[in-house]
């Protein structure tokens, strides 16, 4: 067994530490919880934050994986997956509170100070990881799952499409982060409207069912088969995108990553509210459930109404058979445009991701090299698949996620939600 095949477990048992550590507050009062969110002063910019943190965690893995899961599982591994998002807000919630609380440099902030003399030798890591994976799996990765999801959209299209994807990245990418979060604003809820509109229609023609296979869901979800399929759904559907049966559990949770995004907003270190670190945490966990509990269930559900019970089909390309069957011939070529709208929302939050990282080991560093690599390698994955990177990414993302849930089990007595709040009382510090 591999060091990261650990991963899962130490995402549970530390999501269920912070599930019970916060009362569980956003799924004791959900409607409150909602409300205080959109009561701060910098909502916009928050929102606008949450949508860069799901251009990282949105992408073709979230389809794939979770045909993967059923593949294997069977109907009951939907359930699985959908329980598994309680733990991964949990832990979303407490490293976006935490490194709002600590600066604009995400969980960089927080690891620089939780590890005693050790803490810059951790946070230099942690950074360096971080840049490996933009170049592999913010790069390459979602290049791959473009090229390898081409064959959706007509035969050598990819030879067409590669070098127009490749330079609206780039453009996008060298104008800064404020486009970059301009940009995936609207790749973003255009894509998952599409998206979440092919699904919706299959559940709709096929309504009458829906409540059979809903209970085939239930019936089957405590078979061993099914637990193990949602084990495997939930780590699909996750970091790596590319549908490949490896990745982070779903929305990155427990790697800090998505810290980047929710702080990118934070210029200074100067105090903050508790109620605006609170309210920074519940977009943490709205992102999860946009991604494991809208996403993730709809392509779950159009898979087991689609599919007359042949779940060995289960795959991308069944998924894209589906919408021809039933929604039109050019189905796919939607499917084809949703994944890569995703793929390269995710590019571009990675190359983000990389930038934050490298001016932190190098604060008077331009840049230059990384952003030629990064692209480098983006163009080359377009057209031909970089092979033997994913023991690499593995291994980094298991001492990435380490050192990250390490640093919030360091700060836990930090993390708090103050259920006062909630009726209108706040403190600060």
């Amino acid at each position: 067994m591999s060091l990261f095949s650990l991963l899962p477990f130490l995402i549970v048992l530390s999501g269920a530490y912070f599930l019970f550590k916060l009362d569980f507050f956003f799924i004791k009062h959900p409607i409150r919880t909602l409300k205080f969110a959109f009561l701060g002063t910098d909502k916009k910019k928050s929102l606008f934050s949450m949508m860069l943190a799901l251009a990282g965690t949105l992408g073709v893995g979230n389809i794939s994986g979770v045909a993967i899961g059923i593949a294997v599982g069977g109907a009951g591994s939907v359930l699985w997956l959908i329980i598994s998002a309680l733990f991964s807000s949990a832990i979303k919630y407490a490293e976006v509170y935490i490194s709002y609380r600590s600066g604009g440099r995400g969980i960089l902030d927080v690891i620089s100070f939780s590890f005693g003399k050790t803490s810059s030798f951790f946070a230099s890591v942690y950074a360096f990881l971080i840049l490996l994976l933009s170049l592999f799996m913010g790069s390459a990765f979602q290049a791959t799952a473009i090229s390898e999801a081409s064959g959706l959209g007509g035969e050598g299209g990819i030879f067409i499409t590669a070098p127009i994807i490749t330079a609206f990245c780039i453009t996008v990418a060298l104008l800064g982060k404020e486009r970059i979060k301009g940009a995936v604003a609207i790749i973003i809820p255009l894509a998952s409207i599409i998206y979440t509109g092919m699904c919706l229609f299959v559940i709709f023609l096929e309504f009458d069912r829906l409540f059979e296979v809903v209970g085939i869901i239930l019936s089957s979800a405590f078979s061993p088969k099914s637990a193990m399929g949602g084990i495997i759904g939930f780590i699909t559907a996750s970091g790596m995108k590319e549908g490949f049966a490896r990745g982070l559990l779903s929305n990155e949770a427990g790697a800090g990553t998505s810290s980047f995004s929710h702080t990118s907003h934070i210029n200074t270190r100067k105090s903050v509210q508790e109620t605006e670190c609170m309210r920074a945490g519940i977009f943490g966990i709205l992102e999860v459930l946009f991604d494991t509990l809208l996403i993730c269930p709809l392509t779950a559900f159009a898979i087991l109404l689609g599919s007359d019970g042949d779940l060995s089909t289960s795959s991308l390309e069944g998924l894209s058979d589906i919408f021809r069957n039933l929604i039109s011939p050019s189905a796919p070529l939607l499917l084809f445009a949703c994944i890569v709208f995703f793929a390269v929302s995710t590019t571009l939050c990675w190359y983000y991701y990389g930038m934050v990282a490298l001016k932190f080991l190098l604060p008077k560093g331009r840049g230059y090299l990384f952003s030629v690599l990064f692209f480098v390698f983006f163009f080359i994955a377009l057209l031909y698949s970089i092979p033997h990177v994913l023991f690499i990414t593995d291994t980094a993302l298991f001492i990435l996620s380490a050192i990250s849930l390490s640093a919030l089990i360091k700060n836990r007595a930090l993390i708090r939600f103050d259920r006062q709040a909630l009726v209108g009382k706040h403190t600060e510090f």
